[in-house]
């Protein structure tokens, strides 16, 4: 039978006393636990009653029939909550806190000083772009809203009803960028006239405002789907049309003409300062614009220099642009529809899924698909990936541009695959998701350099993941990450060092990242439109191959590169000096 056990025997009677003692009066590191739990609790709230629009994507339906408040009254009352909340994090003693709420600690003390700043810094200067502005986050939520049942469809025409309040604190947003000589180029002003416009053509049902209320659920009965349409065309009619309508005439009338007529934000009273802030955000270093600029020159022609060795094995005594242009866009590798780009681009992500446990120790559950960019924007947008819902009712997906198929080439899609879905994106953020413990702040913390940087760094394991098999694959590889490199380049010269557009699409078209100028062109446009953004890809995937580097030399024989992706995405998004220290702890316990 065994060993018998010991008997149980009652506790001493101050034994019994001590465990009351501790009952009644919770050890320090508890308590202090316990309220820095409640703080992220707390925070996470906050964030989503802020931002009704991410509380839509995240999966949470509280606030599904309002949007966030884009007023300047309301953006003071917003600096002041984070205050509040850096005082309460501050009060908590982080003496007896476990590593992970250490590290948690960490991360909201960044966000919320970052928070502060970002207010104090940039304010209201964002409020009219075409490329990150507010209207176009309507859409997009629209888009991801739940439509199950008829709760879901009033908050939707509640939401209508919402925009002409949405409407006027914009514009006084954007008046006090106009009173503070801080607004966005002419160029930027004039391109959200157009969305705008277009955004208000067509029928009301044919609007995508409107979508979820052409196709009912059965659950929903005929009598209620006819209520719920006929409420929709009239919020549409009476609330949202004649919202746009005085959006799109503000801007043509009034922020217009006060718009600046340069590209560079150092152009601009306050500039220098404005984008020495937005370098720091977006790279999470304390890189100043010049040194991003020579890391860009370098990796420039470090890349270039490898391209060049691929056409010399190919034999190809042509220049860069004509390699491009007759050999990666030949016709052979030109689509003939838009199916054919999505079975392409699914057979490329399917293909990648069985090799994954080979450099990977945990996989996310959550599913992605790859679809086509929904039509209401498939000739303005460039291919993304939208993340699931946190809860998992939704899954990610990778968005196709299959526009113009003709234009499109097969040769080089692998590096956006891995990219955009895995084991770029979709595997990084469905992880951060899953990660058992982590505060729901965390996971949706948003740090580009890091995300973009991981996304970045995925398209080099290609190799490892039988990906790039021919030199041509390999080529468009070197050529997307020379695109990345050339932009650290571009966008400091643009805001930092007086380039025209011109000089920057020069630039860009002239460094063999694509043979076409018209996207180059739109590129530029976009680094114009949204200051230092593009700075943190390359910046995050050097940071990631350096320490993968340095864990490679130090451990040696030890090095196991499952282990490595592991420390790198266990905990999340992170800043890049915080995940340097991580990953430094890890070598250090394992040498």
């Amino acid at each position: 039978m065994g060993k018998q056990s010991a008997p149980i025997r009652a506790p001493r009677a101050h034994g019994a006393i001590l465990i009351l003692l501790l009952l009644a009066f919770p050890r320090p590191g508890r308590a202090q636990a316990a309220n820095l739990q409640k703080l992220f609790s707390d925070y996470y709230e906050f964030e989503l009653r802020e931002s009704p629009e991410e509380a839509t994507f995240d999966g949470s339906t509280d606030y599904n029939d309002r949007w966030d408040d884009p007023s300047p009254e309301h953006l003071k009352e917003y600096r002041e909550s984070l205050q509040q909340f850096l005082k309460r994090l501050q009060a908590v003693p982080q003496t007896g806190l476990n590593e992970q709420d250490r590290l948690s600690y960490r991360l909201l003390d960044w966000q919320l000083k970052h928070g502060i700043s970002d207010v104090d810094t940039m304010g209201t200067f964002f409020t009219i772009n075409h490329l990150i502005g507010g209207h176009l986050a309507i859409f997009s939520t629209v888009a991801v809203e739940p439509a199950k049942t008829v709760k879901d469809y009033e908050n939707q025409v509640a939401r209508l009803r919402a925009l002409p309040l949405w409407v006027d604190r914009t514009i006084a947003a954007a008046n006090v960028s106009i009173a503070q000589e801080k607004t966005a180029p002419k160029m930027v002003a004039e391109r959200e006239v157009d969305q705008l416009k277009t955004e208000m053509a067509g029928e009301p049902l044919k609007n995508p405002l409107l979508a979820a209320f052409t196709k009912f659920p059965d659950s929903i009965p005929a009598a209620e789907q006819g209520r719920l349409r006929a409420s929709a065309i009239d919020a549409y009619t009476h609330s949202f049309l004649p919202a746009w309508q005085k959006l799109r005439d503000y801007v043509a009338s009034t922020y217009l003409p006060a718009a600046r007529d340069s590209v560079g934000l150092s152009q601009m009273p306050g500039g220098a300062a404005m984008y020495a802030y937005r370098a720091a955000e977006m790279t999470t270093t304390d890189y100043t614009p010049a040194q991003i600029h020579e890391i860009g020159l370098k990796e420039v022609a470090r890349i270039q220099a490898e391209m060049a060795k691929i056409r010399e094995q190919l034999n190809y005594k042509g220049t860069p642009e004509e390699f491009s242009d007759q050999v990666l866009n030949a016709p052979r590798f030109h689509f003939h529809s838009a199916d054919e780009i999505l079975m392409h681009g699914r057979d490329i992500a399917k293909r990648l899924d069985p090799q994954l446990p080979a450099l990977f120790k945990v996989l996310p559950r959550i599913p992605y698909g790859v679809a086509a960019i929904p039509a209401d924007r498939a000739a303005t947008s460039s291919e993304y990936y939208e993340p699931p819902a946190l809860d998992g009712s939704r899954a990610g997906y990778f968005y196709m541009r299959t526009i113009d198929p003709e234009k499109e080439s097969s040769c080089c899609m692998e590096s956006t695959i891995l990219h955009e879905s895995v084991p770029g994106h979709h595997l990084q953020i469905a992880l951060s998701y899953e990660i058992p413990g982590m505060p729901d702040f965390r996971k949706i913390s948003q740090y580009t350099a890091y995300t973009e940087g991981w996304a970045m760094y995925a398209e080099t394991l290609g190799a490892r993941l039988h990906m790039y098999e021919t030199p041509y694959e390999q080529y468009g590889q070197l050529q997307g990450e020379l695109f990345r490199a050339a932009r650290l380049v571009v966008d400091t010269g643009i805001h930092t060092q007086g380039w025209s557009r011109e000089k920057a699409i020069d630039y860009m078209y002239g460094s063999g990242a694509d043979p076409s100028r018209d996207f180059m062109a739109a590129e530029v446009d976009r680094y114009i439109a949204w200051p230092g953004q593009a700075l943190g890809y390359k910046i995050g995937q050097l940071k990631i191959l350096e320490l993968r580097t340095m864990a490679e030399k130090k451990l040696g024989p030890k090095f196991d590169i499952r282990d490595f992706h592991d420390v790198v995405l266990r905990n999340g998004t992170l800043p890049l000096d915080i995940l340097e220290e991580q990953v430094r702890d890890w070598i250090a316990q394992h040498k």
